[in-house]
């Protein structure tokens, strides 16, 4: 699969009703593969704004076309986090996603670490297409309240 051309801007205040309406579909989808309720809001969706030297929000966009968000965190240990990531169904298979990880993880040089829930094969999957060829990564799995797989690894700078 090929890469797409995307771009990603960071979500500005002014923008943060259209990222809470895609952010609904983003939890019923993902509430529906772990099987839980979907949560009534996201905890940390306003901490996006307040936080920003710790937090980033980001639009994914193709063709000048919002085709999904990416919430990125710097950890109190110095590691970059992909707290969530999400590409609406009609961009997927494009190589939108792909592309957008790749570029996210290129512009923040440094420790990473990226989770994913043991239930949701599909992100597992992705996430190994992104790295495959592109960083060396550990892999583990843990249990905390869900059983998950966590990669790590170093972007280069």
């Amino acid at each position: 699969m090929t890469e797409a051309a995307v771009s990603l801007p960071l979500i500005e205040f002014s923008e943060k009703s259209r990222l809470s309406r895609m952010m609904g579909a983003y939890i019923a989808e993902m509430s529906a593969i772990i099987g839980v309720a979907p949560m009534a809001a996201y905890p940390y969706f306003d901490a996006y704004w307040q936080e920003p030297d710790n937090r980033w929000p980001f639009w994914i966009r193709s063709a000048d076309a919002e085709c999904g968000f990416a919430l990125i965190d710097l950890a109190d240990d110095g590691r970059f986090e992909v707290a969530e990531f999400f590409v609406a169904r009609p961009y997927r298979r494009r190589g939108v996603g792909l592309a957008a990880a790749r570029q996210l993880i290129k512009s923040r040089p440094g420790t990473w670490r990226i989770t994913q829930r043991e239930r949701n094969a599909g992100a597992i999957a992705f996430w190994h297409r992104v790295y495959d060829g592109f960083v060396i990564y550990a892999e583990e799995t843990i249990t905390t309240d869900a059983v998950r797989r966590v990669q790590t690894f170093t972007a280069p700078g």
